[in-house]
């Protein structure tokens, strides 16, 4: 049967706005649909019901990195796992979801006060890692899927992220690790998403890894010359799309004006990207994907991400 449905059909069954749908498609190919005469998206049963699926798994915890490229039938054993899990574990929920649930209440009413109380004790009464893992993460997925749905506003979730910021910048781990291995960590020239390179620096010495952060929003020869006199042989990058950075368009044009002015061989890692056609540099040896927080932690640990 030819594809006929709308993508505000889709975007009701997902729970998502129009725009986020786009988004996805243009990133990890969750929906291909047709086009009409008028280059309207057109999609098929199976995409409906699988919108339905993504929906039901995104609001348990899923990620659409995750899930974006699932069968239907895949998609419903996850599904099916993930409503048994929800059922053996329903007897009680640990004081850290608690305090979740009461900062995102506080949220709610724009009561900022007590959002920073919950997330500083949280931050307080675990390690940086589980303070990374079973709270930054979760709560900047909810708020983002929460912003996506229209039950929360882009303010909201603006407030959140800065007092995560925050919360995450008063966690002093020593710089450990050889010199010789230091990590330098940075985001492209246009893109101010400094969060995620923050909690990359985080996890890293949380390793025992040596790292220099240089923040966010670096021309490429500014950056190479950082790395240049810091002698770092990895470099790793915050990459996520953004309105006014994007990706796909802009990852290889950059990383060909920083190999120009490099000396010295380096490694990339790049965080929360796809993969492109890279071509040859000079100075870049090796680019690697990474996917998520939870495979950069493990990578980390058994040395899958190698130090270059």
């Amino acid at each position: 049967m030819k594809n006929s449905i709308g993508i505000k059909v889709i975007s009701v069954a997902c729970g998502i706005v129009p725009h986020t749908i786009r988004t996805w498609e243009n990133r990890y190919q969750v929906f291909t649909p047709d086009r009409s005469s008028g280059g309207q998206r057109l999609y098929s049963e199976n995409d409906l019901q699988r919108a339905k699926l993504i929906s039901v798994l995104l609001g348990r915890g899923y990620t659409i990195s995750k899930i974006a490229k699932n069968s239907k039938a895949e998609l419903q054993e996850l599904v099916d796992i993930s409503t048994q899990t929800n059922e053996d574990t329903s007897q009680g929920d640990s004081l850290t979801i608690i305090s979740i649930r009461k900062l995102f209440t506080a949220l709610s009413e724009y009561k900022i006060d007590h959002v920073v109380q919950e997330i500083e004790h949280l931050r307080m009464n675990t390690s940086a890692k589980d303070f990374i893992f079973e709270v930054v993460l979760p709560v900047m997925q909810n708020i983002g899927l929460m912003v996506a749905k229209g039950k929360y506003t882009v303010t909201q979730e603006h407030i959140v992220s800065t007092i995560i910021r925050d919360q995450l910048g008063q966690i002093n781990l020593p710089n450990l690790g050889e010199k010789s291995e230091r990590i330098a960590l940075a985001t492209p020239d246009g893109n101010l998403h400094e969060l995620s390179i923050i909690i990359a620096d985080i996890i890293c010495r949380a390793n025992r890894i040596s790292t220099s952060y240089l923040g966010s929003s670096h021309p490429p020869e500014c950056l190479s010359q950082a790395v240049n006199a810091l002698n770092c042989n990895t470099i790793i990058m915050g990459v996520v799309t953004s309105d006014k950075w994007n990706y796909e368009e802009n990852m290889i044009p950059y990383l060909m004006q920083m190999d120009k002015y490099l000396d010295h061989p380096v490694k990339i890692i790049l965080g929360g990207a796809g993969q492109l056609s890279f071509p040859c540099f000079e100075n870049i040896k090796e680019i690697q994907i990474i996917e998520d927080f939870v495979a950069f932690d493990k990578g980390l640990n058994n040395r899958s991400i190698s130090i270059f």
